[in-house]
């Protein structure tokens, strides 16, 4: 026997769970705001999980970790707060990330298709991804050669070699695999040298080399104040 579930209003609870579902899928803010208000006195806690499938079904990028911490916002603001004296701007801000974010169906499709879990590989599936001799080399191999990169400032050998912050702060930004060019890739980082200037603490080898390192760079703010966005000159 189902249960009559109703929302504070008095509507279906499996009704505005799925509204806010669809409307969110649509970029439909009213709607999908007013099926989470009416969720979110009696079945908050449902409300929350029917986001967070939200984020991985019908969004693209890694959108479920700022739902989870939204959640967590959400139960420690509220953790004295009777039902319908609650503070819901953690819900709005979900509901509001979820409608603008871009959407694509890719988990939903890959969970559907491809993630059976009765039936077993063919053996020529199995041997296209299986490397017998490559599993049998590691297998005899005692060691291996660590990349240089590893040994940056933060490691006594990187350290020992001379290697600097002002090092890891070039490479590890050149390195970007695939790079997404952001606000301050062009700064310049006269804020932490400015203040270790300010300590005595900026070395002397550093000291020589900081303005070759800075040279060709928007100044410490790319953005100066807010006003230019930068990316702007690299989207395609």
């Amino acid at each position: 026997m189902a249960y009559d579930c109703r929302t504070k209003n008095g509507y279906s609870m499996y009704e505005m769970s799925s509204m806010v579902q669809k409307a969110i899928r649509r970029c439909d803010i009213p709607h999908a705001a007013y099926a989470a208000n009416e969720l979110s006195v009696n079945y908050r806690q449902y409300l929350w999980r029917r986001l967070l499938t939200v984020s991985a079904e019908d969004c693209y990028g890694i959108m479920t970790k700022e739902i989870i911490a939204l959640q967590q916002a959400d139960e420690i603001v509220n953790e004295k707060n009777k039902p319908g004296q609650t503070n819901d701007l953690f819900i709005a801000k979900a509901v509001v990330l979820l409608c603008m974010a871009r959407k694509n169906r890719d988990a939903d499709y890959v969970a559907c298709n491809f993630m059976f879990g009765d039936r077993e590989l063919t053996d020529e599936e199995y041997e296209q991804f299986v490397d017998y001799e490559e599993v049998e080399r590691l297998k005899s191999v005692s060691g291996f050669d660590v990349p240089s990169y590893v040994y940056d400032c933060h490691t006594r050998k990187g350290r020992q070699r001379g290697a600097t912050r002002m090092d890891f702060f070039r490479e590890e930004n050149e390195c970007l695999q695939p790079h997404q060019y952001n606000l301050f890739d062009n700064g310049d980082y006269g804020g932490w040298y400015g203040k270790k200037r300010a300590e005595g603490k900026l070395s002397p080898s550093d000291e020589r080399r900081l303005a070759r390192f800075q040279a060709g760079k928007d100044g410490t703010d790319p953005t100066h104040n807010g006003t230019v966005w930068p990316p702007d000159e690299h989207d395609e």
